[in-house]
This record gives C-alpha cells, sequence and structure tokens, in this order.
C-alpha cells in the first residue's frame, strides 16, 4: 500500500533576485525545552523510527541549552547564523551549511541572528514533545 504523499514548502522563490528565500519569522509549534519554535514539514511514522523533518527557527540571540536526544538528526541552514556547541567543541553556523548529529551527542545552539534550521532524522518527535530532548546539566 502506497502511504499517503507528504510535501511542505521551507522557502520561496524570488524572481526577482532568482534566489530561494527561506521561510522566516515566528512558526506555529513553541519548541519543548527551547526558545525555538517549529513547523512539522514531514514524518514517516510507516517505519518503526518514524523518520521526519521539521523547519526550527530561533530569534536572535536564543537557542536550546545542551541537550541530547535519541535519534541522529542532520541540520541544514536555511537563513541566519548561530554557533554549534558539539560536546565541547564550538563550530560556526551559516546559511548553506549542514551538520550531522548523532544519536545521544551532547549539542546546543546559539542564534547570532535570526537563524531558521531544517532538522531531518530518524527517532521523530514532535517538536512541542517534553520527551523529544534531555538538557545535559
Amino acid at each position: 500500500m502506497i502511504q499517503k504523499f507528504q510535501h511542505a514548502r521551507w522557502a520561496n522563490f524570488d524572481e526577482e533576485s532568482k534566489t530561494l528565500k527561506s521561510l522566516s519569522g515566528v512558526l506555529p509549534i513553541q519548541m519543548s525545552h527551547s526558545d525555538g519554535t517549529a513547523d512539522p514539514l514531514v514524518v514517516d511514522t510507516s517505519l518503526s523510527e518514524n523518520f521526519g523533518a521539521d523547519l526550527v527557527r530561533f530569534e536572535a540571540g536564543k537557542g536550546v541549552d545542551l541537550h541530547t536526544h535519541v535519534g541522529a538528526h542532520i541540520l541544514l541552514v536555511t537563513k541566519g547564523k548561530g554557533i554549534l556547541t558539539y560536546g565541547k567543541e564550538k563550530f560556526p553556523m551559516f546559511e548553506g551549511m549542514i551538520y550531522l548529529i548523532p544519536s545521544n551527542t551532547p549539542h546546543a545552539i546559539d542564534a547570532e541572528t535570526e537563524l531558521v534550521l531544517i532538522a531531518v532524522g530518524n527517532e521523530h518527535m514532535p517538536a512541542n514533545s517534553e520527551s523529544r530532548l534531555d538538557i545535559v546539566e
């Protein structure tokens, strides 16, 4: 049986500049344990691992503290700048970059400007789920 087809917009094409413009502004879901907001893009619940993607946004000066969660994910920066803390190291985040975060690896995000990401991963949980992540003390 074929599943219902899913698709979602994460950017708009600007005819004048001939470039993609990432969606921005406050998104409809307040993320649990985070300053961010999110919009679910797609999720496949037919798999035992729930594979999915969310659009995630942080205002300048906001972010999410050092945390872990089950499931690996890929972060694609579509707009803005920030800092990704990965374990004890810090890496710049900026448009066009992609980051792999393995399952249960401590990481944090601090937005320097409005920062918009697409987060794609397995063991996907809704952005507002209390059990989505565990803050590292």
